[in-house]
């Protein structure tokens, strides 16, 4: 039976969503293409991605979630953990991002079995120009507003790539991220990420400017640090009343205070994705979300 892409919010009811593939991981070295400075210290054993990764894809399933697993692509392939980067859905569009590391472009291969039998309005999957360096990290959908995140891994013509296509439909807005040697986010969602109703938890000093529309819009919930280092606002909405989060010493204030606004914690051990970089946002392509 055929499937529509659909992603109009951030936190809409998660019905359908690609995760991370844990098996193969770092299978041939020297394709490995270092991306930050928490890869050179920490890589994860296969032994400790199997189990929570497991662990991630049996509380999506309780929550009647389809969970995917991209294919093996390769061993030109370090390791396809973070699905995020990979592709995003806009609205009914499935977009196939052009990612800013050489190593990673081979992993959109692994989501093509996955993608195949989806329809919709054509062309619905839609490849940006090669001058557009675009990540999914970078690109948030919510409150009738598409937010791409600006820095060295998302430029200003895969904004404005976006831009040109979405415009006419909603408000398309860049955040421009804090690229210093004190700041490297990576991606707007390790600094910014809507949660429940009306919600989102921000780490200010990753953005350069805090948009207007934030403080207005969304009852927000600030992260320190020491929080955002352990990607504590990398968390992922099944619902407005749901969300998974790493059971870490850092993520347990936050945590807290989304369970303050009602929304229910899921916390489960996470930690391999972490310390290659990302964690449950990162490690999850959502393809279906229903309002």
């Amino acid at each position: 039976m055929s499937k529509s892409y659909s992603q109009f919010c951030e936190t809409d009811t998660l019905k359908s969503v690609v995760i991370g593939r844990w098996e193969d991981y770092g299978k041939v070295k020297k394709y490995s293409e270092i991306l930050n400075q928490r890869q050179k210290r920490d890589r994860p054993t296969e032994e400790e991605l199997k189990s929570e990764f497991g662990g991630f894809q049996k509380i999506l399933e309780k929550h009647d979630v389809e969970v995917l697993i991209p294919d093996y692509v390769g061993k030109f392939v370090f390791d396809q953990l973070t699905p995020r980067d990979v592709a995003c859905v806009i609205q009914n569009k499935l977009i196939l991002c052009n990612m800013a590391n050489i190593s990673r472009k081979y992993e959109v291969a692994g989501i093509f079995p996955l993608i195949k039998d989806f329809t919709g309005n054509e062309p619905n999957v839609l490849i940006p120009p090669a001058e557009c360096l675009l990540e999914g990290g970078d690109i948030m959908v919510d409150k009738g507003r598409l937010m791409v995140g600006i820095s060295h891994r998302t430029n200003l013509e895969g904004f404005e790539w976006l831009y040109k296509l979405f415009s006419d439909e909603m408000e398309v807005v860049p955040v421009f991220l804090t690229i210093d040697k004190d700041e490297d986010v990576l991606h707007l969602d390790l600094t910014f990420n809507p949660v429940g109703e009306n919600s989102a938890l921000i780490y200010e000093n990753g953005m350069m400017t805090i948009p207007d529309f934030m403080a207005r819009d969304y009852d927000l919930i600030k992260v320190n640090k020491d929080e955002q280092q352990e990607l504590v606002t990398n968390v992922l909405s099944i619902s407005k009343t749901t969300v998974i989060s790493r059971d870490h010493p850092e993520c347990k204030r936050v945590t807290k205070e989304m369970e303050k606004r009602g929304i229910n914690v899921e916390e489960i051990p996470f930690d391999g994705g972490p310390s290659t970089g990302g964690s449950f946002r990162c490690c999850s392509l959502p393809l279906i979300r229903k309002k």
